[in-house]
């Protein structure tokens, strides 16, 4: 009985070993049933997640902590959704600045119409902000993105403003005396436009995909299940 015993024991402790190193990998399987939950309802509105679609891209969405509103946006759970022409694209522009030594992140992709519109009502200012009563930004159809470079490492790079800077300083057509910063602008730019963007003066981090292929459909965070604040 006690030779049984001892056999067990080597056997107990993988037992253990093994629940506790799947734990995470658990957890991932959870989150990847959610993520595709949410890809099912995201793809007849031609959205799909982001860094499902452009490998190695960069994410960090700061309305979820911060906005022109003093006040999120976007829950935590926000998701980070492109339409997916814009994402081919986007994903081209990125593999063109990995060549220079940086990588793209995406401040603001799709941007549900409820957050546009809170938007509108901190900024009111229709050379930032599309004013709601014009129709919607192309944010909300996933068409438009607000990025920033980082280096191949994730770590960040001065840029000429930080992001809703709404000033002259966030020109496109950077002026500063900072040949650095100077050279980084150009080389995004011109990687977005060749991609297929159009870049637009007052927002140097902002840009649209005006011809995607399937176009343009409306959707809002209710119809994807998503929460807003």
């Amino acid at each position: 009985m006690k030779k049984y015993y001892r056999l067990q024991i080597p056997r107990v402790c993988a037992f253990i070993v093994l629940v506790i190193f799947s734990a995470p990998l658990l957890s991932t399987g959870q989150l990847f049933r959610k993520q595709s939950a949410l890809a099912r309802k995201a793809k007849p509105y031609l959205l799909v997640p982001a860094k499902e679609a452009i490998p190695g891209i960069e994410v960090e969405l700061r309305y979820k902590t911060t906005s022109a509103a003093g006040k999120p946006l976007y829950l935590p759970s926000m998701p980070c959704l492109i339409h997916q022409s814009t994402a081919v694209k986007l994903k081209r522009a990125n593999e063109a600045m990995k060549k220079h030594g940086y990588r793209i992140k995406i401040w603001d992709a799709w941007r549900p119409p409820e957050a546009h519109i809170a938007l509108w009502e901190a900024v009111r200012d229709p050379n930032y902000v599309v004013p709601p009563s014009k129709g919607l930004s192309w944010h909300c159809y996933g068409v438009s993105v607000d990025i920033t470079l980082v280096t191949l490492n994730g770590a960040a790079v001065t840029m000429p403003t930080d992001f809703d800077v709404f000033s002259s300083d966030a020109s496109s057509t950077y002026s500063g005396a900072d040949a650095a910063i100077a050279n980084r602008i150009a080389l995004l730019q011109t990687a977005m436009r060749d991609a297929g963007f159009r870049t637009i003066r007052s927002e140097w981090w902002h840009f649209d995909d005006m011809s995607p292929r399937g176009g343009f459909r409306n959707v809002t965070a209710k119809d994807l299940g998503i929460k807003m604040p």
